[in-house]
């Protein structure tokens, strides 16, 4: 009955984490995804509630969201979130750093005398060009989260985005089979 509002607020908690992802805030990346998997859990919830009063609903109920590697696992990460300790997603860090290097095609030979003094200078190939000022940039950090025990190679907003996906897939099938109203 209720299932459509909680997905809404959970698609919001969705963007807030990508948000933070690109602003770089761990602490609020976290608080974001736990409310992303209560408001997630909840959906599932109102679904598991509507289908116990239909016949064949519990079973459907069951085989859809309980055989789903993706539904199962971040369903099992809400409750420990909630049940045994707040999630801690890794943070795995890629710095980028670039720098411009100049290569000269020329040559120089200076020949100097035992007190220091310049005695031949020999050179070859084009002059020098003064290299360009090239602007200050700063390394470059990308950060994606990943939780270490599922074992996928999805990030933790590809894992998060494949729920939503799922979670609508689930609504509108409940919908079209009459076990839930959505």
């Amino acid at each position: 009955m209720h299932e459509r509002k909680k997905l809404r607020e959970t698609q919001y908690f969705y963007s807030k984490m990508i948000e933070e992802q690109e602003q770089g805030h761990k602490e609020y990346f976290k608080y974001n995804l736990s409310a992303f998997l209560s408001s997630a859990r909840s959906v599932l919830q109102y679904a598991l509630e509507e289908t116990k009063s239909k016949s064949k609903g519990q079973k459907w109920y069951n085989n859809r969201i309980l055989t789903n590697p993706v539904l199962k696992f971040l369903k099992d990460k809400r409750d420990n979130n909630i049940h045994i300790e707040p999630i801690q997603p890794r943070a795995d860090q890629k710095l980028q750093v670039t720098d411009n290097m100049h290569i000269s095609d020329s040559s120089s030979i200076t020949t100097l005398d035992k007190d220091g003094n310049i005695k031949e200078q020999d050179s070859s190939g084009k002059p020098e060009e003064p290299m360009p000022k090239k602007p200050k940039t700063s390394p470059v950090t990308e950060v994606k989260y990943k939780f270490n025990d599922w074992s996928g190679s999805e990030d933790v907003l590809e894992l998060c985005r494949s729920y939503v996906q799922e979670l609508e897939n689930a609504i509108e099938d409940g919908v079209n089979k009459g076990f839930i109203t959505g």
